[in-house]
């Protein structure tokens, strides 16, 4: 426990106030005594002894406040792990039945404090093992890590993510000798269950994860049987140099920045390069091709090659969620094919995907596109209570309540990301649609700055920005634009079809906006199913219209008998 959390444990449980009271009381008490012993004539070895006591009885005190919390003039035992005898008033962590953990990433230790990134590894691969545990309720990646980013304690982290138990630790690396230490916290104690250092050669790495997590299961679930040889962390590679590459390029997958996708790719490609069988770095490599495809004005080359990543990490392991997630995304995307969709969806939680992750991808992708937005918010708030600091689900699901007509509900989980300091241009854009028309000039402004940064991504925030000027009724400032992105076009500069499209629709020439969004189909641009048919399915005038009912029957987005009633 850190110095910080040991200060906050005694302020908790009265440590340093038992403390104080217990000196006041035994001076006043020693003064009394030693006039009454003066006028009785009593032994001064009598008065010495009682001195005596009162010392050592100090330290006992505050053991004791330590152990046992005094509230309200009554003595509360130490919660014991049981679930048949819940407290009268149970808090979230024990009203959950399931021992329950929350692992943080691993502080770097290093004298050069550059090996943060192992740190983050050797966390999120002890996280997937464990909630590979039947019984074992693990808390999410993100939330688990923004917390322990941002200096939280360990009863902030049980409150918020309602676990039991806190799994952090350190790691220090001095060439090819590698020590990790780490330790499990019981929150509700304080105390820790274990504590362990490791000490082993860099290429150990493997090892160190498995014997670290198989003790955490020893402790957590005495009666699971598992096998001491039991692999909890599974090796995808026997290279140490590809495997700390695919750690540094994963990092980018939980916090996605246009600016950073070349290094992460790099560091990808290299790690094939070194091991061709490793079925994760080319997993990771196809889920950030695809992702930035989003970003381009050119997305064919990026989804080409995501496409080539992705069946070559299925081809190494059937089960690889990255891959099968790729696959989910390009059996819409490009096949218009609902069906082959799901099922890849399916098999990708049966291959025991991160939900926020599963849950973000499947809204976005394939449920919101169809129309299912109940369905979509359902699973989505089941991932954003289990991941309450998560930016995407929250962004998502804002929209999902504002498309669902829950517009209180939409603006509370807008006023929360915007608390948690969102910073990707969807979020940017869902605060300023939902949160007032000062606030909306505010994220437009941002996303400008945006494009100025980086100008390969700008069309993304001009995207954002045509949504904004829709909702607000800003005609100016979107024929600015727009007039700006048609001089691009006419000078044989790559722009892309679906922000000309939501430039025409925010002027109100929906018959402009449908020819450039039939165009971006044909192109098969990410963002005519990540957003066009979740924003104009019930528009007014467009959701009608025949020729867009006759572009989501096109991207099979539309149920047959919907097509039929439409006269398509």
């Amino acid at each position: 426990m850190s110095l910080r959390g040991f200060l906050q444990e005694l302020r908790r449980r009265h440590v340093l106030k038992v403390a104080v009271a217990y000196t006041g009381i035994g001076i006043v008490l020693l003064e009394v005594l030693t006039h009454l012993f003066h006028n009785f004539e009593a032994p001064h070895w009598v008065l010495k002894v009682i001195t005596t006591l009162l010392i050592v009885g100090l330290p006992v005190a505050c053991l004791m406040a330590w152990g046992f919390e005094f509230r309200e003039g009554r003595v509360r035992s130490i919660p014991r792990e049981r679930t048949d005898a819940p407290p009268a008033l149970p808090s979230p962590v024990a009203a959950n039945p399931h021992p329950s953990i929350a692992v943080l990433p691993f502080a770097d230790m290093s004298a050069e404090r550059n090996q943060q990134y192992l740190g983050d590894g050797i966390a999120e691969e002890l996280l997937n093992a464990l909630a590979s545990i039947d019984g074992l309720d693990v808390a999410a990646r993100t939330s688990s890590f923004s917390l322990a980013s941002k200096g939280a304690g360990i009863n902030e982290i049980g409150d918020t993510l309602h676990v039991r138990h806190v799994l952090e630790g350190s790691v220090r690396r001095s060439g090819a000798k590698l020590r990790v230490t780490a330790q499990l916290i019981d929150v509700q104690s304080g105390f820790h269950l274990f504590s362990q250092s490791y000490d082993r050669a860099a290429e150990d790495i493997f090892s160190i994860q498995n014997e670290i997590a198989r003790e955490i299961v020893r402790t957590l679930l005495p009666r699971i049987g598992l096998d001491t040889a039991a692999q909890l962390v599974k090796q995808g590679t026997s290279s140490l140099e590809a495997y700390n590459l695919w750690l540094m390029a994963r990092q980018w997958l939980t916090r996605p920045s246009p600016a950073a996708f070349r290094t992460a790719t790099e560091q990808l490609v290299e790690a094939t390069r070194l091991d061709p069988g490793f079925a994760e770095a080319w997993g990771d490599l196809a889920y950030i091709n695809g992702f930035v495809a989003c970003w381009v004005t050119d997305p064919l080359p990026y989804l080409m090659e995501a496409h080539h990543a992705a069946e070559t990490a299925l081809a190494l392991s059937p089960d690889n969620v990255e891959g099968l997630l790729f696959r989910a995304y390009a059996s819409l995307l490009v096949h218009h094919d609902a069906k082959a969709s799901d099922e890849y969806f399916r098999r990708a939680r049966d291959a025991g995907a991160d939900l926020s992750v599963w849950a973000f991808n499947r809204a976005v992708l394939h449920d919101n596109p169809m129309g299912s937005f109940e369905t979509a918010t359902s699973y989505l708030e089941d991932a954003e209570r289990k991941d309450p600091l998560a930016h995407n689900l929250k962004w998502v699901l804002a929209w999902n309540y504002f498309v669902l007509g829950r517009h209180g509900e939409a603006v509370r989980v807008a006023e929360q990301l915007r608390q948690l300091g969102v910073s990707a241009p969807d979020g940017i854009a869902i605060c300023g649609i939902l949160l007032g028309t000062a606030a909306a000039r505010q994220a437009r402004e941002s996303l400008a700055t945006m494009a100025d940064a980086v100008p390969e991504f700008a069309h993304v925030a001009h995207l954002y920005q045509f949504m904004i000027d829709d909702v607000i009724g800003d005609r100016e400032h979107a024929q600015k634009l727009l007039d700006g992105l048609l001089a691009q076009a006419a000078a044989q500069l790559p722009v892309s079809p679906i922000v000309v499209a939501e430039g025409y629709k925010a002027l109100g020439e929906f018959d402009d906006a449908i020819d450039w969004w039939s165009r971006a189909v044909d192109q098969h641009v990410p963002y005519t199913l990540i957003w066009m048919p979740a924003l104009n399915r019930g528009h007014p005038i467009v959701g009608k219209d025949p020729r867009f009912l006759t572009l989501l029957q096109r991207m099979g987005l539309l149920p047959d008998a919907a097509a039929g009633s439409a006269g398509i």
